[in-house]
């Protein structure tokens, strides 16, 4: 159960950061033309952005007794919950700046 937890803990971490990179990269020309540098397009960019946070959460919480502890990553209910929020919540950011840059264009 340990590692359920944690997986969901860090797929919340990882859709919260992810999201703030989409938000950012559609309203900054420059981010997204960094990310175009990386890979050749900033899709695909974000793609990896995406699966090193993963893994980088992962580890950090697999390894750190002291924030598994803090942040409660042992419960899954509370977890789960907030995964399917910030999902939900940067799902409605990244479509309200989509609008709004259609709007201005």
């Amino acid at each position: 159960m340990k590692e359920l937890a944690t997986f969901i803990a860090a797929a919340a971490i990882t859709i919260f950061l992810t999201g703030w990179v989409i938000i950012a990269h559609d309203a900054s020309p420059d981010l997204k033309q960094f990310l175009v540098l990386l890979t050749g397009h900033h899709w695909i960019s974000v793609s990896l952005v995406s699966v090193v946070l993963f893994l980088l959460s992962m580890g950090f919480l697999l390894g750190s007794d002291s924030a598994r502890k803090s942040l409660r990553v042992n419960d899954a209910k509370l977890w789960s919950s907030a995964l399917i929020a910030i999902t939900l919540i940067m799902m409605l950011g990244i479509l309200a700046g989509l609008i709004a840059n259609f709007l201005t264009d």
